[in-house]
């Protein structure tokens, strides 16, 4: 992709990148998918009405189908017509027998679903099957290819090598997958393909930092935003602190540990995270000279998050002992924790305005609902930590129009 990307806008790398095969997708899947229910049901509606009107669910079975596992669903040809009361009005019953036969799907032959959706258009099922594996072939051979083109940029670091080198790499990469099925079977595949399901979640947080991360890159290449050197930044990353440690595990003691206060406020947050928002907001309420808020109100905010805190724990912990009358408290539960989600978010972003700090509602709010003890501490250390006058005063944007500023007056 970067490869291909090169010379061309980000506008373009995204719209065609992003847009077109979403869109793409859209369509396949619309198309074949809804081909696919509607086979399905007529498959379920002719044992039906085979049953009804001929006592054999079996009636309409097309008896020709070849190369078909035992646990297979049923396919039925379709009739030009029904001798049933309901459909013998004209256009009551309209079909194409042309489009048969049509299977219904089984779980026991989920990998023949594709064919048996191809198979039932009429005359040209043969054809239709050899394209779809042709072009099965021709994905995997491209995939390969490219996974081959990165491995062997990894190898020679980046530049160009022999094509021999590669053609190495995609024979290696073909004779591991093929070793690793052959020892497995099908249980392997099976657990490969769960795997993977099961790693899009994450991989799909991964993408969203990703995404975030460019966006402020282009913010800054383009002066809508400071650099990180010349803006007010959180005295206290979501990544640093107890996560450090982390850290200094990986650099064998080179990062140094993480300071014993941010460790203590992280196990607050866990533990008593009302305490921490308390702290939070009458330390912001020192720094306010306009219209701070009030111990009272502060008390208010920190009551609605220890009762909404309390009963997130206290409703799952009852769930989870299956008291009587309890199957829906869970519900109850995780409402509650989304209202205290909201409250840590609502605060945290009255100290990100307060300190100038970039940002948006939306990261406040992943922040409160993922990494509450690390949000909570990082707003204490915000406010606890002296920041310096003219970082404090300074506008977003403002402080990178400074150098030109400066080099424009040395020139006058």
């Amino acid at each position: 992709m970067a490869r291909i990307s090169r010379g061309r806008t980000i506008r373009n790398v995204f719209l065609y990148t992003l847009s077109v095969p979403f869109v793409y997708a859209i369509v396949w899947f619309g198309t074949f998918g809804g081909a696919a229910i509607r086979m399905h049901r007529r498959a379920t509606f002719l044992s039906d009405m085979g049953l009804e009107l001929h006592n054999s669910s079996d009636f309409y079975l097309h008896t020709s189908s070849d190369f078909r596992p035992a646990g297979a669903g049923k396919c039925y040809s379709v009739p030009e017509s029904l001798e049933h009361a309901d459909y013998a009005a004209a256009g009551k019953y309209v079909t194409d027998i042309k489009v048969s036969p049509v299977c219904a799907f089984s779980w026991k032959d989920d990998a023949g679903y594709w064919f048996d959706l191809m198979g039932q258009y009429h005359g040209m099922g043969p054809f239709l099957v050899a394209v779809s594996l042709f072009t099965t072939v021709l994905y995997f051979v491209t995939s390969s290819d490219s996974g081959s083109l990165v491995v062997d940029l990894i190898a020679n670091n980046g530049r160009e090598s022999h094509v021999v080198q590669r053609v190495f790499w995609a024979i290696t990469e073909g004779a591991v997958a093929i070793a690793l099925l052959r020892a497995g079977g099908p249980e392997s595949l099976n657990a490969l393909q769960s795997i993977s399901i099961c790693a899009g979640l994450p991989f799909t947080v991964v993408i969203m930092l990703m995404c975030t991360a460019l966006w402020r890159a282009l913010k800054i290449d383009q002066k809508h935003m400071p650099a990180r050197d010349q803006r007010v930044d959180w005295a206290l990353p979501l990544y640093g602190g107890i996560f450090d440690v982390l850290e200094f595990v990986l650099t064998l003691g080179k990062s140094g540990l993480p300071q014993s206060k941010a460790v203590l406020d992280f196990f607050l947050g866990l533990f008593a995270p009302p305490l921490l928002l308390w702290k939070s907001l009458r330390g912001l309420a020192l720094l306010q000279t306009a219209q701070p808020s009030s111990a009272l109100q502060d008390g208010f905010m920190a009551a609605a998050c220890s009762l909404t805190y309390s009963a997130w724990i206290i409703l799952q912990i009852l769930t989870g002992a299956k008291v009587e009358n309890a199957s829906g408290l869970w519900g109850i539960a995780w409402t509650s924790f989304v209202g205290f989600a909201v409250l840590v978010a609502s605060v945290r972003h009255t100290v990100r305005a307060h300190f100038k700090i970039e940002g948006s509602g939306l990261e406040d709010l992943v922040s409160a609902l993922f990494f509450w003890p690390q949000t909570l501490a990082q707003m204490v250390q915000q406010v606890e930590t002296p920041q310096k006058p003219s970082m404090k005063e300074v506008t977003p944007g403002e402080e990178q129009l400074k150098p030109s500023v400066e080099k424009k007056e040395a020139e006058i």
